[in-house]
């Protein structure tokens, strides 16, 4: 099986808890300006970051992004 990243979820990720996006910034020392390219998809995280954005946000790295899985064209 193969993925390739999808839309990034942070943005919902965010409101569910009540955590704006300079709040996210500043809790992983990063610019809003970035973290608003990955919402809009401009930016994409290295794993380095999505592992210490999903330590934040409480949830999983596969939680920050839409997956398609790429070999039957369906999305996770």
């Amino acid at each position: 099986m193969a993925f390739r990243i999808g839309e990034c979820l942070l943005l919902t990720l965010l409101h569910n808890r009540n955590m704006s996006q300079a709040e996210f910034a500043r809790k992983l020392e990063c610019s809003r300006q970035y973290v608003h390219g990955l919402i809009n998809g401009t930016e994409t995280m290295s794993l380095e970051f999505a592992l210490n954005a999903a330590h934040i946000l409480e949830c999983s790295v596969n939680d920050l992004y839409h997956l398609k899985d790429v070999s039957s064209r369906r999305e996770v």
